[in-house]
This record gives C-alpha cells, structure tokens and sequence, in this order.
C-alpha cells in the first residue's frame, strides 16, 4: 500500500505539470490563463497562439497520460515492489490515472487552477484500454464535427466513459474489473463534467465558441 500510496502522489505532481500553462510561457512568455477563455488547455491554446503551440502542448499531454500508467506498470510491478496476487495491475494503472487527472484540473503548483482534464484522461484511458479510448475518440469526433462545440464532444466524453467502461467490462473483463473501471471512470468523468460548467452555461447562453481550424485574430 505504501509503494500505491507513492505513486499516486508521483501522479498527482506528474498531473500538476500543466503542458498549456508551461508551453505558450516558454515559447510566447505569456500566461494563457490571462486569454480566450482563460482555460489553462489545448483548445485555448489553440485558438489564441496557433497550431504551433498547440502541438506542443497536444505532445506534452499526451507523454503525460502514457508516462503515468506505463510508470506504474514499471514501478510496482517489474520491479517486484507489488506482485499480481497483491495488487492488480489495472487497479494500480486506474488510480494512478484518476490522480494524473485531479493534478491536472487541480494543480498544485498553479494555485489548484488548471485544465479540465479531457486530454489527460484520455491519454491514460488509451494506456490502459485501447478500446474504451477508440469508442470515445470516435464520440468526440462525431459530435464536433455534428455541433462543431469542441465542450460538447468533451462533455459527451465525461458521461460516455463509465458507460463504455461497464460495456466494455461485460463483453470483455471478469465482473471485478468491471465495477472498479467503471467506478474510477466515473469518478473521473465527473470530474472533468463539473470542469465544463462555465461551458455548459455558455451553450445555453449561445455565447460558447464554435471549433474552426482557422486561427482568430
């Protein structure tokens, strides 16, 4: 427990390290928490300091997510710190990622103030099962390429996790895994859902952006 215990505060700080926030200052020298819609993400990023930025921040991101599962499979497995009878691997892998997620939607090093925690979720959920993560990409897409709401895809995202989960488990994964991943998953979808309230009221208001590949001006 002690070594699990580790790794989710190794997580929480991994998480913590926000790839928006520490990208346009090392290339733009500027806060992009002070532009757009003041959300320390990719979108943001995006939008206010190009496709340039963005992929910077869309790669550091992603190492993010990868770095913390495959870090614990290393960690606590091979290393013979936990064995499979102790410990499941996919336990250990799901907490881990809920703990990169409250890192990067609540950052200690940015006053607890960060992102929302789509990218990074999603990273961690194609770390640990490529298959939940190819149904929920295909929902991202569809619906903002149908809405052309970036929030909307991310929002349908946060409730489609679990559900994928616990379809994915049934078909798949002996019923143990099952309420774990959809537990954890929900736990995480919730916490990336109450990150998109400010966006939720927007949609309601007709004042939330719409997705272009253009940059504004």
């Amino acid at each position: 427990m002690i070594a699990l215990g580790l790794v989710c505060i190794v997580s929480y700080l991994i998480g913590s390290l926000n790839s928006a926030i520490l990208t346009v200052y090392l290339v733009k020298h500027k806060d992009i928490r002070n532009y757009g819609s003041t959300n320390a993400g990719l979108t943001n990023v995006y939008r206010c300091f190009g496709a340039p930025c963005a992929a910077i921040t869309l790669v550091a991101d992603l190492l993010k997510g990868f770095v913390v599962v495959f870090g614990t499979r290393l960690v606590l497995f091979e290393t013979g710190l936990f064995s499979a009878q102790e410990h499941d691997i996919m336990t250990a892998c799901l907490i881990a990622s809920l703990f990169a997620v409250l890192g990067h939607v609540f950052p200690i090093y940015y006053k607890f103030k960060g992102g929302k925690g789509i990218l990074v979720a999603g990273t961690c959920m194609a770390a640990i099962d490529w298959r939940v993560f190819l149904c929920e990409l295909l929902v991202f897409v569809v619906v903002v390429l149908i809405t052309r709401y970036v929030s909307v895809g991310s929002i349908a995202c946060c409730i489609g996790y679990p559900v994928f989960s616990i379809i994915m488990g049934i078909f798949v994964h002996e019923s143990e895994y099952t309420y774990l991943h959809a537990i954890v998953a929900g736990i995480i979808g919730v916490v990336c859902l109450l990150r998109h309230i400010p966006n939720i009221k927007r949609l309601i208001n007709h004042t939330e952006n719409k997705f272009s590949f253009k940059k504004k001006k």
